[in-house]
């Protein structure tokens, strides 16, 4: 009997002869592979970068704005501060009285400011409720009204409940693009597989008559699609990086200028492709192999 090192052995020389004793097939595999990976790679840094940018626009505006009875003594506005407080997913409140936002409002106005002199002061006191999750600012409002004191809320409703929606949108249909490209990679793998099983099917039934175990015949296939899997993650991977860093350098500034700060970095992402890709493409390449061999081979 082989010796477990002898047959690890055997197994890589097997698995690395299969690639290069089929070039084309291999080529083709490689390539297919790889392309796959690179789409998957550039639908997960969108995915990543909107997800950024929602999460960061919604942090800045996961705010309720709570008035106040302008009869309420100062004893009375903390108990409501404490009630609001109290509220799961509250992180903040924080009052404004309505002095301060008149004197606000001036500053915005600029020199048009000279037009609210002599104006009665029409504004509330008011609290500035933080949450800590944009899902619960509907319930939160609604909460906040409940307490006597609380006159009126307000809050970025229609903005808020239209992130969210973005937000599940590019979550489902990234989710689905990635299912179906792993999908493919999996066919692509399988058939490559497949053909070399055809091609060896004499000899690995003249293995298993000298009484070869299952997982002596299929731990060489599984050794080349392990090494189509990794050659296509690494290519992709250099592909994506490559990609991500020549746009993220050519449009940072315009971006920046834009919408701020919200484009992830290089590292970041290269961190998130890494993962993704290495684990995808070893993981499709060896599921790949042992779909093939047990699903085409009686072995």
């Amino acid at each position: 009997m082989m010796k477990p090192l002898s047959k690890i052995l055997y197994s890589l020389k097997q698995g690395i002869k299969g690639i290069f004793s089929n070039k084309t097939m291999s080529f083709v595999s490689i390539v297919s592979v790889t392309s796959s990976l690179i789409i998957l790679g550039i639908v997960l840094t969108i995915v990543l970068n909107v997800n950024e940018f929602i999460q960061t626009t919604k942090d800045e505006i996961n705010e309720i704005r709570v008035s106040i009875d302008t009869g309420l003594e100062e004893s009375e506005k903390e108990k409501l501060k404490t009630e609001i407080s109290k509220i799961s997913g509250v992180k903040e409140v924080a009052y404004r009285s309505k002095e301060e936002s008149f004197e606000s409002m001036k500053k915005s106005w600029g020199e048009d400011a000279t037009l609210l002199e002599g104006v009665d002061n029409p504004l509330d006191d008011y609290f500035v409720v933080t949450i800590d999750n944009s899902e619960k600012i509907k319930s939160i409002a609604a909460k906040s009204l409940t307490f006597e004191g609380a006159t009126d809320v307000e809050y970025y409703q229609d903005i808020m409940e239209n992130f969210l929606s973005i937000s599940n949108t590019v979550k489902k249909f990234g989710g689905i693009l990635i299912i179906a490209l792993l999908i493919i990679c999996l066919v692509i793998i399988s058939n490559t597989i497949k053909t070399r099983v055809y091609s060896k099917k004499e000899e690995i039934q003249v293995i298993k008559y000298v009484g070869a175990s299952n997982g002596f015949v299929i731990a060489p296939f599984i050794v080349e699609g392990f090494i189509i899997g990794m050659t296509g993650s690494l290519l992709s991977l250099g592909a994506c990086v490559g990609m991500y860093g020549y746009i993220l350098e050519k449009i940072t500034s315009v971006i920046s200028s834009v919408v701020g700060n919200v484009v992830l970095p290089l590292n970041s992402i290269s961190i998130s492709l890494v993962m993704v890709l290495m684990i995808t493409g070893i993981t499709v390449g060896v599921l790949g192999s042992i779909v093939s061999v047990k699903k085409h081979l009686k072995v």
